[in-house]
């Protein structure tokens, strides 16, 4: 059964799913997995980003992933699905293939029982997360027992994560010789008043353990020639921020700090997802706990969660691989890893239905 695993997560890891990859390949290879299991498959979403619902029976739990990755990058040191001291290295290996093997290992097992399963699987996480707000309008993820995500939580069971504010600002300058920069006004110069005023930013609210607010300034263009003084500048910043912040709130005191600066500039949105807090003590988290027998924990990053908590109260974040290895050269999932979450996907499945998991 090893070994059927860990040569599924192989062929899995080596399928291209990057956003400048056709998702058509990856998830055909799942739903010919849920056909052969006789799981009824429907698709959502559209040509560019298709989501899949795997279902079998009703009324139980919904198992939650994503398919598609990051570009590979490079400074690898092993090749993608190399197996090397019990882990596989890869691309998506840890964020997330390793535990939507683990979930397609428990779902063939709990169709075998007559158990309801639900898989719901998306290609467009890494993105624009369009297959999960169409998913979460379906019927199964609204009247599951539970949702299970699969983010990388190295087994632990996570309760809240972050949410996300991605903006674009804009300096204007106006444009001259540049061996006469005194008849123009550099845009670039103002951007950078402005990225040293961002930087200075502080969040007024804290968790206790997620902390404050953290950016990123993830791309800067300006200028066209280096003898010419620039009349335009842009970045693009990614900012993380904590539960009970909302997206409205943390937009506004990072555009009143910006003021101040005194230099002229345009903000505009890019992203905007909430942060999210679960009830650790929820009996659906509770029960996740005493059959993973694991620790909680909290994620960092967004994930999908953030859709279905908006249409179901009892999700909760569980997988294999470790959060800090997501979108990293030489990713890699440990493979008893992958096991151990296969084990608890079926056995927290089944532990849903008795009438225990109701208290």
């Amino acid at each position: 059964m090893k070994r059927q695993m860990v040569d599924m997560l192989a062929e899995l890891v080596k399928i291209p799913s990057d956003p400048f990859s056709d998702k058509q390949e990856v998830l055909d290879y799942v739903q010919s997995f849920t056909d052969q299991i006789h799981m009824r498959n429907t698709l959502f979403g559209d040509a560019q980003s298709p989501a899949l619902l795997a279902e079998y029976g009703q009324g139980g739990l919904v198992l939650s992933g994503h398919l598609d990755t990051p570009p590979i990058g490079d400074y690898w040191s092993f090749s993608q699905s190399q197996v090397a001291s019990g882990r596989l290295y890869g691309r998506g290996a840890a964020d997330m293939k390793g535990t939507v093997v683990a979930m397609l290992q428990a779902a063939a097992d709990l169709v075998l029982r007559k158990v309801p399963v639900v898989l719901a699987f998306t290609t467009d996480e890494e993105t624009t997360m369009q297959g999960a707000a169409a998913l979460s309008k379906t019927l199964p993820m609204r009247r599951a027992k539970a949702i299970v995500v699969g983010e990388p939580t190295g087994l632990r069971v996570a309760h809240a994560e972050k949410g996300v504010l991605d903006i674009a600002i804009e300096t204007r300058g106006k444009a001259a010789h540049g061996a006469m920069p005194h008849l123009g006004e550099n845009a670039i110069s103002k951007m950078m008043r402005i990225v040293r005023g961002l930087e200075s930013f502080k969040g007024r609210i804290a968790h206790p353990e997620l902390g404050t607010v953290t950016m990123n300034l993830g791309t800067f263009h300006g200028g066209n020639r280096l003898n010419v003084v620039p009349n335009k500048a842009t970045a693009e910043v990614d900012i993380r921020f904590p539960p009970p912040y909302s997206p409205d709130q943390l937009y506004r005191e990072i555009e009143e700090h910006l003021r101040r600066i005194k230099t002229p500039f345009t903000l505009r949105r890019l992203v905007s997802l909430p942060s999210i807090q679960i009830d650790p003590n929820a009996p659906h988290v509770r029960l996740l706990r005493e059959v993973s027998g694991g620790e909680t924990t909290v994620l960092v990053h967004a994930s999908e969660a953030v859709h279905y908590t908006q249409v179901n109260p009892r999700v909760v974040i569980y997988g294999a691989g470790e959060e800090e290895l997501s979108h990293q050269a030489n990713e890699y999932v440990k493979i008893e890893s992958v096991a151990r979450a296969t084990e608890v996907y079926k056995k927290y499945a089944q532990r849903l239905l008795s009438p225990r998991a109701a208290t």
